[in-house]
């Protein structure tokens, strides 16, 4: 019984250990989504301001167009009535009795014309009105290119969070010479005759489990391709396909995964630096350069 408690009280404490994890996974997805929700609400929220603005701002065109043809009839009735004032007052000398008969009708040409010097002055008030609104629209445009970029950078960090990524790129050569103690590490190029690389991939909480193509591409001090496949895939980068000197696929479940990949070198090397780079789905994730003499 009492080698027993140490056991229950060890498999308490993981018990605990595991569950307060748990706890901390869930409450960074909890925070995520309501960042995530948050965003989204104010980007909506500036959407609905902008289109109401612009319904404002098309409601007051159509008055400012309104207003501007009431003007210009005013202007041309102005006209009108004052060259048939100028004209009565030339024969008003013809005219007295007609002309005391009327003065009640210029009376109300008066009045016609304050009228109308109103309505200039309120159009000249709707133009300022205008002009506040489309200050006030351009600010919003503003906010709304701010706080769409701001969105922008934060949806690409978490999509970039959710890839794979490549660690601890490992390269060990080879001289296949039994009887040396020195037959691995070796740095000579015309010693080389195998090419051990080794690294691990692996996510994070975000990262979606599923099936992955590992492409491995061993590149010689000239710049090409070493053992080119007569295969080829496309660099997400660049859209350009090219050949890959090794493949493998794996099904990531959420688990760090070590990967190994074997080069045989039937000819001698040359002395130089040569590039081993990773690629997870066409994406180059890691490089990692050996100088051999």
């Amino acid at each position: 019984m009492e080698k027993e408690r140490p056991k229950n009280d060890t498999m308490r404490t993981i018990s605990i250990v595991l569950g307060v994890l748990l706890l901390l996974v869930l409450a960074g997805m909890i925070f995520y989504i309501l960042r995530s929700g948050r965003l989204a609400e104010d980007k909506t929220m500036l959407q609905t301001e902008n289109q109401a603005m612009q319904s404002n701002y098309q409601q007051v065109t159509a008055e400012k167009e309104q207003v501007e043809q009431d003007l210009a009839d005013a202007r041309a009735e102005m006209t009108r009535m004052q060259t048939q004032y100028e004209e009565q007052l030339r024969n008003r000398d013809l005219q007295v009795s007609g002309l005391r008969a009327r003065t009640s009708e210029i009376v109300v040409l008066q009045s016609r014309i304050e009228e109308l010097e109103q309505m200039l002055a309120d159009y000249e008030n709707l133009q300022e009105l205008y002009t506040d609104l489309l200050v006030q629209n351009e600010d919003l445009q503003g906010q709304l290119t701010v706080i769409t970029d701001r969105f922008q950078v934060l949806q690409d960090s978490v999509a970039g969070s959710h890839g794979l990524r490549v660690f601890n790129i490992r390269a060990l050569t080879k001289w296949d010479r039994w009887l040396w103690a020195d037959r691995y590490n070796v740095s000579l190029a015309r010693r080389v005759d195998e090419t051990i690389v080794t690294f691990e991939i692996g996510g994070d909480i975000f990262t979606i489990p599923g099936n992955r193509t590992i492409y491995f591409n061993m590149v010689n001090p000239l710049g090409n391709i070493m053992y080119p496949s007569a295969e080829t895939f496309e660099v997400i980068e660049t859209g350009e396909s090219i050949p890959y000197t090794q493949m493998q696929e794996v099904n990531y479940t959420g688990e760090p995964i070590s990967m190994e990949f074997t080069v045989q070198h039937p000819e001698r090397l040359n002395p130089g630096t040569y590039r081993i780079m990773v690629y997870i789905d066409g994406e180059l994730k890691r490089t990692r350069e050996i100088v051999l003499e």
